[in-house]
């Protein structure tokens, strides 16, 4: 089995929990066939602030990997820097820049993560590169991936409303238009796998010993269900501790009490300095 690898590079220096997220993004390779995930050790790279145009990043990338050791079929690069037209991805056939530049500021949830999973997979299949591995298509020619201006909680929405993008990664939908498109040119096993990626059934819940929701929590402190992914506020700490108390201990009206207790003396604090 020959899976397509996938080189993914942190641009900037993270402001989320990188570990965590590169926990959440290798266990897709224990859960599809198609892509292998890799975070390639690279000593200096680091995006300009301020530069807004992704293909110019691209290009930067191809030219770092030429020659290295792993030969990638397709490079992603998460930055934090804001896009030209506020784009929230740039593929293209070489690689792809997607960018987390206000997302938990705007638009998580979705959280950070389930996000970038859906902004890598949109990457991916735009990149029109075939596994070599048991996937029957129906045509041997390219085909159009563009996107459509109309909002269908497609992933492939131009969301013009960036708030739509919300819809898009919270419902893990392909369209009818998108899904012929992809079983024609992909196969319709690809089509299949994609869609159990992108419903996200795969990570699992928190009460589930060893799932991948339950496993981001407790080993890397991270909430799926309520955390953006970046470096959470003194309030979002205190809040979340108070939340992660069970029930039997501490009454949700006692908990609403003791954290408006706690923004006072925050409030009072700040005043008195």
């Amino acid at each position: 089995m020959n899976r397509l690898k996938v080189a993914l590079i942190l641009g900037n220096k993270p402001d989320f929990n990188e570990y965590a997220l590169k926990y959440f993004i290798l266990s897709l390779n224990k859960n599809q066939n198609t892509y292998e995930f890799y975070f390639p050790y690279i000593k200096k790279f680091e995006v300009a602030v301020g530069k807004e145009d992704p293909q110019n990043w691209i290009t930067t990338l191809n030219q770092t990997f030429l020659g290295t050791k792993v030969n990638f079929d397709y490079y992603i690069m998460i930055i934090q820097n804001r896009l030209m037209e506020d784009y929230f991805a740039y593929p293209d056939k070489i690689g792809a820049v997607i960018t987390t530049y206000h997302w938990q500021k705007k638009y998580s949830p979705p959280s950070l993560f389930e996000y970038l999973i859906s902004s890598i997979y949109y990457c991916l299949i735009y990149s029109q590169k075939k596994p070599s591995f048991s996937i029957s298509s129906n045509s041997n020619t390219s085909s159009s991936f563009d996107v459509h201006d109309d909002t269908r909680g497609c992933y492939a929405d131009a969301a013009t409303d960036r708030n739509d993008n919300r819809i898009d990664v919270a419902m893990g939908y392909i369209c009818d238009y998108h899904k012929e498109i992809i079983i024609s040119y992909y196969g319709i096993d690809y089509y299949n796998e994609t869609m159990k990626i992108l419903e996200r059934k795969w990570i699992g819940y928190l009460d589930d010993k060893n799932s991948i929701a339950y496993n981001l929590k407790h080993y890397f402190n991270f909430n799926i269900n309520r955390d953006s992914g970046f470096n959470k506020t003194l309030w979002e700490n205190i809040r979340g501790k108070f939340y992660d108390v069970p029930g039997s201990l501490l009454s949700e009206a006692f908990k609403a009490i003791l954290l408006a207790l706690i923004v006072i003396l925050l409030v009072w604090l700040g005043i008195k300095s």
